[in-house]
């Protein structure tokens, strides 16, 4: 199907649901509403995962401003939730009415239509962190109102969003590589050159540490997982790692954080420690610093944001070649895993056997670099100002 064709078809879809909208309108310019806005942000999840806290930074910016964060799908536990309250932006769960839901279906398409209504009102910025239904409401935003988009990765998101493209102003992108990916599907379907300008770059970035501590390389040593359970994050073969590295009496401690216990095998408590979910900053730079890599065997990525503040921490990086790792990990750094899943387990495991036999100079040398590398490529104050200007705050 080419762009044009999904155009037609969100133009049909749009007559269809026409009447659900206007009920919508109709409520808002019943109850109106109380607060007038300047930026509307709408992000699916305030639950724990890169993504999220990119949002969380986000809305930091707007901190002061007359923003609403407004959060449209159901999370999986509080994670930033507390973090975003505390930024003093007025916090909507809508997911009530807006969740990817059929049987709520009815209420998803007037709830379009209100916050259509509202933002029209209000004359304001939307800022749409791959939220699906921020997508299905930007057509019904007046032309006048600036739309922006962020994009993590090439995934289902970058095929939901075309019939929408048109409607952004600025379509903001972590990843090069990915930035790339999207070009190329946007030849495919055909899609307007003048779509690719709108394209703008931001990379993520990691606040700064106070009083980093210098890090012991002697064994053993720890090998964390910080994220998500998900099927692409590969935890079974990150304890199958662990697993080889136990029975052939390597010097390797794996410590697991993040919500993944539907992920891991049986066994898994005889090879790792889990440490379930931290939400806690400090605790979390705590975990970092005492330990030794990040391991990390997604099958798809943007630029994890963990990758990068374990790095900022001292960490070596042990990471499949997805996203932008390869263009920022190298031998001087850290370490690249094949993305093949026929080979990860090994690849991996012979990547340590390789580590257990370094000189520990040599990942002294290693840690230094990386630190070296996020402080030059991925600071605070050059996303601050990048974000700032695209909001104009």
């Amino acid at each position: 199907m080419k762009y044009g064709h999904y155009i037609i078809k969100r133009k049909l879809e749009n007559i269809l649901i026409a009447p659900f909208i206007g009920i919508g309108k109709f409520i808002h310019m019943l109850k109106g509403h109380k607060e007038h806005y300047d930026i509307y942000f709408f992000f699916p999840f305030y639950h724990l995962g890169g993504a999220e806290k990119i949002h969380l930074q986000i809305a930091q910016l707007a901190k002061g401003k007359k923003a609403v964060v407004i959060f449209t799908r159901i999370s999986n536990n509080e994670g930033f939730l507390n973090e975003f309250k505390e930024t003093g932006l007025t916090i909507e769960i809508a997911s009530r009415y807006t969740n990817n839901n059929i049987l709520r279906l009815p209420l998803n398409l007037i709830a379009r239509g209100y916050y259509a209504a509202r933002i029209n009102k209000d004359q304001a910025k939307v800022f749409n962190g791959q939220s699906n239904f921020g997508y299905k409401i930007s057509p019904w935003v007046n032309a006048s109102n600036q739309q922006i988009e962020l994009i993590h990765s090439f995934n289902s998101f970058s095929w939901i969003r075309i019939p929408f493209i048109s409607f952004y102003t600025n379509s903001v992108m972590i990843s090069q590589n990915k930035i790339q990916e999207h070009k190329n599907q946007y030849e495919n379907l055909q899609v307007p050159a003048y779509l690719k300008d709108h394209i703008v770059y931001i990379p993520n970035a990691v606040d700064p540490i106070a009083n980093l501590q210098a890090k012991s390389w002697s064994p053993p040593f720890k090998v964390l997982y910080v994220g998500r359970g998900s099927e692409e994050k590969r935890i079974p073969s990150i304890v199958a790692i662990a697993q080889k590295a136990k029975e052939n009496k390597l010097p390797f401690e794996f410590e697991l954080i993040g919500d993944v216990t539907n992920f891991l095998p049986q066994d898994a408590a005889n090879y790792v420690t889990f440490s379930g979910m931290i939400n806690d900053k400090n605790t979390l730079n705590a975990k970092y610093q005492s330990a030794h890599f990040i391991m990390l065997l997604s099958s798809t990525e943007g630029m994890p944001l963990v990758v990068l503040e374990a790095i900022q921490n001292g960490c070596i990086p042990i990471v499949t070649e997805v996203g932008d790792l390869p263009l920022v990990i190298n031998k001087e750094n850290g370490f690249l895993i094949n993305n093949l899943e026929s080979s990860i387990v090994q690849d991996g495991y012979d990547t340590i056997n390789t580590i257990a036999s370094m000189q520990l100079v040599q990942l002294t040398a290693l840690s230094e670099n990386g630190k070296e590398m996020v402080a030059n490529n991925y600071s605070m104050p050059t996303f601050t100002a990048n974000y700032q200007k695209i909001l104009g705050i």
